[in-house]
């Protein structure tokens, strides 16, 4: 069993994770809106192969964000063991980090091949 000083002190040792999980959240939306403005097409025809992989690179990284902050915000409601959830914010930092540079590191090299033609 958990108990309640441990819960608190894992609230505080989670609320950077929590706001940089946040943050992330919103960087990919915004950056899966800018990928749906320059698809319009009348800018450059981007191809349809390279905006499906970024879009789901993008799409990974917003989930594992998303639920990471769930899991998070869950704590105040259903402690659990540090040392557990201090695993689960690192896998999840560099899942969120590593899909976010593969969905923006397609898209520019794509982008530039496109506006070049």
């Amino acid at each position: 069993m958990i108990d309640e000083d441990e819960a608190d002190d894992a609230g505080r040792h989670f609320a950077r994770s929590y706001d940089f999980f946040k943050h992330m959240t919103g960087i990919t939306l915004i950056s899966i809106g800018g990928v749906f403005a320059l698809m319009d097409g009348k800018s450059a025809q981007l191809d349809t192969r390279s905006l499906v992989v970024v879009l789901v690179a993008l799409g990974l990284s917003g989930v594992t964000s998303l639920l990471m902050t769930n899991t998070l915000v869950t704590l105040e409601v259903k402690p659990a063991p540090v040392a557990k959830t201090a695993r689960q914010v690192r896998i999840g930092l560099v899942m969120s980090s590593f899909f976010l540079a593969v969905g923006l590191g397609s898209f520019v090299p794509s982008f530039a091949t496109a506006i070049s033609k």
